[in-house]
């Protein structure tokens, strides 16, 4: 039998309707077991690809799948989720709640079409040194030394490990050893290594930021928005005072992509963290999959 199921490509996280990251969306999931999840997930090749499913918790229930392996979560592929849900009229403007192995987790739709995901509030596991992280990168460690803030890893979903680096002019200069950054992922129970560099003060942008994560087959992506969680949480403990925040990633990949994040409650304690963004037009693929017997 061929089941015919309702696919589309979105680009989450889009600067001005252009660039963002895209995300392979499965509206109609239900009938899929996790083998052919993952066969779509593969064959679509994007970094995520999400799939939604009715929920006894929530509205809805999603699982995320990367072309290697099923993931708690993912912030650009949520965005794209209900952007579709919302752009091809499944759902209203209006506030949501999404079941996934992360948790039970907020969205909010406004009519303009931005949506915004709460996340997991953020762990803050262990530090790691800047010699030890400069040479997966192809940096000097006083890159990293000169900020005084630490390389740790944060998690608001999935665990990255936030890099700070001192100049933003070095982040286009970053060599990644991917085979290395994968070991290193896989031994520290981490899934990506998330680096950012703080921009001027008089810019809009709070921090400008790429992301790797061969270790769940993304050798760099341009918008993850799980990590702008992690991100927005540790400026909050470590810089304080600020609470909104607007992180910049992809351009060294050509697609450009805004990231809003808010950290609610104080240096010690995080009450709430959500991160919102804008959505392209969904594109909807023919996609046939045989059912498996």
């Amino acid at each position: 039998m061929i089941d015919v199921i309702e696919v589309y490509v979105v680009n989450a996280f889009v600067a001005d309707n252009q660039g963002g990251n895209p995300a392979g969306v499965v509206l109609n999931a239900q009938s899929l077991d996790a083998a052919q999840m993952q066969t779509i997930a593969a064959e679509l090749g994007h970094s995520e690809t999400a799939f939604v499913l009715s929920s006894k918790k929530a509205d809805f229930r999603v699982r995320f799948f990367t072309p290697t392996e099923e993931v708690d979560f993912c912030g650009h592929a949520t965005v794209a989720t209900f952007s579709t849900l919302f752009k091809t009229e499944k759902i209203a403007a209006g506030h949501y709640f999404q079941e996934t192995k992360a948790g039970v987790l907020s969205i909010e739709i406004e009519a303009d079409g931005r949506v915004t995901m709460g996340q997991a509030l953020p762990t803050f596991g262990a530090e790691f040194t800047p010699e030890e992280i400069a040479p997966l990168l192809g940096i000097h460690s006083e890159d990293i030394l000169a900020t005084g803030l630490p390389v740790q890893a944060v998690s608001t979903g999935m665990s990255d490990i936030i890099v700070p680096l001192i100049d933003e002019a070095l982040l286009n200069k970053i060599k990644p050893d991917l085979d290395a950054i994968e070991a290193f992922n896989l031994a520290s129970n981490t899934i990506a290594i998330h680096v950012f560099a703080i921009t001027p003060t008089e810019s809009d942008i709070s921090a400008r930021c790429r992301n790797f994560a061969p270790a769940v087959g993304i050798d760099e992506e341009s918008a993850t928005g799980s990590a702008a969680g992690a991100l927005a949480s540790y400026l909050h403990r470590y810089q304080g005072g600020k609470y909104r925040y607007l992180f910049e990633q992809g351009e060294i990949l050509n697609k450009r992509s805004l990231l809003w994040a808010q950290v609610d409650g104080d240096e010690e304690i995080i009450e709430n963290v959500t991160v919102g963004g804008f959505s392209d037009k969904p594109q909807r693929i023919p996609f046939r999959i045989e059912e498996l017997a």
